[in-house]
């Protein structure tokens, strides 16, 4: 499921902001960015993810943020920068002078020098509530995306059941309709010798429990239930839709084999095609 969170903290003078991204994956894969990591935090940051999250690829950036405005410019830190440069270049022996810019850039580079020096437990007591927050906006957009993934879900499994009513109905005729067929190929051979009515009535029934659906039909009908059910529950229950859509699965394929007629292998190739779109919106679920 795709999702994000920000948040920051103030961390040993520096302003630390935390981002958490994560995009659609059948598990969890977990990414951690940051300009200078900390083992103990990252960490802590691992754990605090795994809690909070069952799937997806999940990106968390620590950075720090500067300032949208320039500072006041310093004078006498410009001078004193630029009476230290001169004398590094006497020294150096260079014949060009220290400009402007070379003042700018040193003194840019000593700013980005600073920061926060906490480090281990005392940086993660400090960033911990950011990683808190910066989750819990992620699951909230995450919960969105959920709701309008539920929705759809849930009319596509109606729609496996309305194919499923019209299997049931379909299956009914089944059996008669092929006793019949084989009672009219039987027909002409029923004044030769040795024609045994009984053993034709006995193959007719064998017939008709070998094209009997109705045991693989409640079962389809309890698995959309349970489908149907998992989209109610509260929690990640991703991993447990992914199973019920495998045995709904499994018991169109053998209705299909079972049934042995052209309409119904029809409606079984529909609800395929409802069922795959199913299985590939069950994958980026909680």
């Amino acid at each position: 499921m795709t999702g994000f969170g920000r948040a920051a903290a103030d961390v040993s003078g520096a302003r630390l902001a935390v981002e958490v991204r994560s995009v659609n994956h059948r598990g969890l894969d977990l990414k951690l960015r940051s300009a200078d990591g900390d083992g103990y935090c990252d960490g802590e940051i691992t754990r605090a993810v795994r809690a909070a999250v069952e799937r997806g690829v999940v990106t968390v950036t620590v950075r720090e943020e500067r300032a949208a405005s320039a500072p006041p410019l310093d004078l006498p830190q410009i001078r004193e920068a630029q009476q230290l440069l001169d004398r590094i270049r006497r020294e150096a022996g260079l014949l060009h002078p220290v400009d402007m810019a070379t003042v700018a850039a040193f003194l840019a580079g000593g700013a980005r020098a600073g920061g926060s020096d906490l480090r281990g437990e005392a940086l993660w007591e400090a960033l911990a509530p950011a990683v808190d927050a910066a989750l819990a906006g992620l699951l909230a957009t995450r919960a969105r995306e959920g709701e309008a993934l539920a929705a759809d879900l849930g009319g596509r499994a109606r729609r496996l059941q309305e194919i499923a009513a019209a299997v049931a109905t379909a299956a009914a005729a089944v059996p008669s309709r092929f006793a019949r067929r084989l009672e009219e190929k039987l027909a002409a051979l029923r004044d030769a010798p040795g024609f045994d009515p009984g053993r034709v009535a006995q193959e007719v029934a064998l017939l008709a429990d070998r094209l009997d659906v109705s045991e693989e039909l409640v079962r389809l009908g309890a698995h959309l239930d349970h489908f149907g059910h998992l989209l109610a529950a509260a929690g990640a229950v991703g991993r447990k839709l992914d199973f019920v859509i495998q045995e709904i699965g499994r018991e169109l394929n053998t209705i299909a084999s079972k049934a042995q007629d052209a309409g119904i292998a029809a409606l079984i190739i529909d609800a395929k095609a409802e069922l795959e779109k199913m299985r590939e919106q069950a994958q980026n679920i909680e």
